[in-house]
């Protein structure tokens, strides 16, 4: 798929019946972490006769620019945890984007630290051992981690930080990863393991939000996820993305975890 990379002048989004093409303005990340609802996007309208150009104005927007740029009118759309919070300030697509793989989390830690939780049985041997969890500002997980008693550190301005700031004894023991995220990010930081024995689950997806502008679109982007998922066409492009990485991780032998989602 190919990508533009335009300067950022202003919101473009335009849809025409009679040519059925939409252009979206939307965000990247250097590790590419986007490209999945990128790609989500443009087979799922594509499926329904419908042509998507994507234009990314940078090579990298960190999560925080991207909700502003949203707000702003200045992306089309973005991916975020569903929220009720985020009901409110923009206009859902109300198809959960990775079929709830997002709330299905696997620790991220310090090489060293790869057997700490060997023992643990429950969520109160969890609890028991201490550890902390760091998270980005406004992350959905936060809720979470309270609403289950967990300890956490909250790292505002730019999240990948936090790779760096894992440690044994120090602030932050773990970062949690969805099942879907962790396999990539491990291979970019080789210093740190995936945790092999814990698998965290809490119920919750990604979804798509979309700006006053673009709000208009919200009935043509359900209608196309809807049918992706009803055809297995989202199934298929989640096994081309990650089917290889869930057989890694070992799922069917992982102690799970249940958190109560608020």
């Amino acid at each position: 798929m190919k990508l533009a990379c335009l300067p950022l002048l202003w919101f473009i989004c335009s849809l025409s019946h009679a040519g059925e093409a939409l252009e979206l303005v939307l965000p990247a990340s250097k590790d590419g972490s986007h490209e999945y609802y990128h790609e989500i996007l443009v087979r799922s309208l594509a499926a329904q006769g419908i042509e998507v150009s994507i234009i990314t104005p940078y090579s990298h927007i960190p999560q925080k620019r991207s909700v502003r740029l949203l707000q702003s009118e200045m992306l089309s759309l973005f991916w975020m945890i569903e929220t009720p919070e985020r009901d409110q300030q923009y206009t859902k697509v109300n198809v959960g984007l990775t079929n709830g793989l997002i709330g299905k989390r696997v620790l991220l830690v310090p090489k060293q630290d790869r057997r700490r939780y060997s023992q643990v049985k429950s969520l109160a041997d969890f609890k028991a051992l201490g550890v902390v969890g760091g998270f980005g500002a406004n992350w959905f997980d936060i809720e979470v981690w309270q609403a289950n008693d967990l300890a956490y550190v909250v790292r505002d301005g730019e999240w990948r930080a936090l790779y760096g700031m894992l440690s044994t004894t120090g602030g932050i023991n773990y970062f949690s990863r969805g099942i879907n995220e962790i396999i990539a990010e491990q291979r970019q930081y080789p210093y740190l393991a995936i945790e092999p024995h814990l698998l965290l689950v809490y119920q919750r997806d990604f979804v798509f939000y979309l700006n006053k502008q673009t709000a208009h679109l919200k009935p043509i982007l359900e209608s196309a996820l809807q049918k992706a998922k009803a055809s297995g066409l989202m199934e298929q492009i989640i096994t081309e993305y990650w089917g290889e990485h869930f057989r890694q991780l070992n799922l069917q032998n992982r102690l799970t975890l249940k958190l109560i989602t608020p």
